[in-house]
């Protein structure tokens, strides 16, 4: 099986390049609904406001519509499942499952065992993709796991 780079962007005549909202853009989306959302969305990803896309006509907003697809496809994601050992795997962005979180927990748990005490901080802030609280998240839900859970 050929390892495939995903494309991040798409150009689209009459309009510029797509682009996936990035991290800041995602955070501010998260405030919207329903099809407003979704034409944010489509706006941002062309740099122009919900107003300018609105302008643009159905045809190119249909093209633009299809960019996202193709760019969310999962066909265009890297999948999680990869044989690289779990020391190296970068970490997935966006919802984990419940089994994603556990295997980051257990790899976590080693690492904090591996380092001398006050340095488990400082290497998680290092870490690509992976905030103080995921990585806490992630580590309870092994212990509760290991522990039966408390009630």
């Amino acid at each position: 099986m050929l390892a495939r780079t995903p494309f991040t962007e798409i150009e689209i005549d009459g309009v510029g390049t797509y682009r996936l909202p990035n991290q800041w853009q995602a955070q501010r989306l998260r405030r919207l609904r329903g099809e407003e959302r979704h034409t944010a969305v489509l706006a941002i990803g062309c740099g122009m406001t919900v107003r300018q896309f609105n302008k643009l006509p159905a045809d190119k907003q249909a093209e633009v519509h299809k960019a996202y697809l193709a760019l969310m496809s999962p066909s265009n994601v890297a999948p999680l499942a990869d044989p690289v050992p779990a020391n190296t795997r970068a970490i997935p962005r966006g919802h984990l499952s419940d089994g994603q979180k556990l295997a980051i927990g257990r790899w976590l748990q080693h690492h904090k065992a591996s380092l001398p005490h006050g340095h488990f901080g400082p290497w998680v802030e290092k870490q690509e993709g992976l905030s103080r609280s995921m990585a806490l998240q992630c580590m309870a839900m092994v212990k509760d796991r290991q522990g039966g859970g408390e009630g």
